[in-house]
């Protein structure tokens, strides 16, 4: 029997599923980031085969049964990037048929059942993808603030820290992200804060465990918007007015601001327990895509790189694929 493969790699984890042709998964796994922007390139196909692994053995077979494959992958922004993605792949997995593509293109596919309409991804980054109904895709660069648009935990960090230094040394309103900050971080003052941030952006520091600890202040970032906080409240008005921006730009890119085109919000950041920054996306869609709708993923991201891999095999995905995928069918 055929199965195919699906990879959502990121720079926290890498998700990976395995399933048949039927729409039956038979192995799932999840592993170390594999972002290779960030980590490099030799190890993010350790993280990717060693994932690859265990969810092969989950399913009892060997990466040699597998039919297909797609890898949505962080990182894969430019043709450099996809060309040395690719290149990697196929040399730990010699005449496997695989394609990779964007992340967002996995989070789409798993997000929004009928296959079209836009991904918006914001985990430790972010990024967005749209399809059209023509299948046209327009897929952002993600690279950052100096390429057009930067969003995701660790921009909303770097908020995060400026107003915290602001509120300390009394150049800013006062926020209870002041001592949040320390205590998430295991540091005794602002001096050592600082020696910390000096390298916080520099990609080989991201892989420190403080440096990573930064990240857990997100959580934060809703719980103090629900206490009233100023500043976390200030900060998830800004991100979700740039993200809902982008999603509505997007869409009137691709001529579709008179559709009813669904939005999928995929990541990490959006599962935040205080409304404001989806209230305030919303709001900043509807200015120029006025019939597009908010929702939330039907699939995993790696769901949708497998769903992928079926359809560059040409298997159609039936109602029958997508009930068994619904109703999660045991692993065999």
């Amino acid at each position: 029997m055929p199965y195919y493969l699906g990879v959502d790699g990121g720079a926290t984890k890498t998700k990976v599923v395995i399933g048949n042709e039927q729409g039956l998964i038979v192995g799932q796994a999840e592993g170390p980031p594999s972002n290779y922007l960030l980590i490099g390139l030799e190890k993010a196909l350790e993280a990717i085969k060693s994932t690859i692994e265990e969810a092969s053995s989950q399913a009892s077979i060997s990466s040699k049964d597998l039919d297909g494959a797609v890898f949505g992958l962080a990182g894969a922004d430019l043709p450099a990037h996809f060309i040395e993605l690719s290149s990697g792949l196929k040399d730990v997995y010699p005449g496997l048929p695989l394609k990779v593509v964007n992340d967002t293109w996995v989070a789409l596919r798993g997000g929004i059942k009928k296959g079209w309409g836009v991904a918006l991804v914001c985990g430790t980054g972010a990024n967005a993808c749209l399809k059209t109904p023509k299948s046209k895709w327009f897929t952002l660069r993600g690279l950052g603030y100096e390429t057009g648009f930067e969003g995701g935990a660790l921009s909303m960090v770097k908020d995060i820290l400026h107003h915290s230094f602001r509120s300390h040394d009394g150049l800013g309103p006062k926020t209870l992200l002041e001592k949040e900050v320390l205590i998430t971080v295991g540091l005794n003052n602002y001096d050592e804060l600082s020696e910390l941030v000096f390298g916080f952006f520099l990609f080989p520091s991201f892989t420190r465990p403080e440096v990573r600890s930064l990240l857990n202040l997100i959580p934060w970032l809703f719980v103090f918007a629900n206490d009233g906080d100023y500043i976390a409240q200030t900060i998830l008005i800004k991100h979700g007015e740039e993200l809902g921006k982008i999603a509505g730009k997007l869409i009137n890119k691709a001529g579709l601001e008179k559709e009813e085109v669904e939005v999928v919000l995929v990541g990490g950041v959006f599962r935040g327990n205080n409304p404001t920054l989806i209230d305030k996306l919303t709001l900043s869609l509807h200015l120029s895509a006025p019939l597009a709708r908010i929702v939330f993923p039907e699939f995993d991201p790696a769901i949708g790189g497998y769903l992928l891999a079926l359809e560059n095999s040409n298997i159609p995905i039936t109602e029958d694929v997508y009930r068994k995928l619904s109703t999660k069918e045991p692993i065999i």
